[in-house]
């Protein structure tokens, strides 16, 4: 599923995500932000590979090297 069709099912597109690249030539945040920037981000036709519950919030985890 995409980062733009996995935060449009949420309820509340002003929570705050990050987004992680697995790809091992980067393996970083990539991006902080709002869902709804997220979705208007250079990321959101990426993949969500997988996705963390972490202490600072929710984290999308993409793999750019498959993009």
């Amino acid at each position: 599923m995409p980062v733009y069709d996995f935060c449009g099912l949420c309820t509340d597109d002003s929570v705050d995500v990050s987004i992680y690249d697995m790809n091992e030539e980067i393996e970083k945040e990539i991006f902080s932000g709002t869902m709804r920037d997220a979705m208007e981000s250079d990321w959101a036709d990426f993949e969500v590979e997988s996705f963390d519950l972490t202490p600072d919030g929710l984290c999308l985890n993409i793999d750019t090297s498959e993009g």
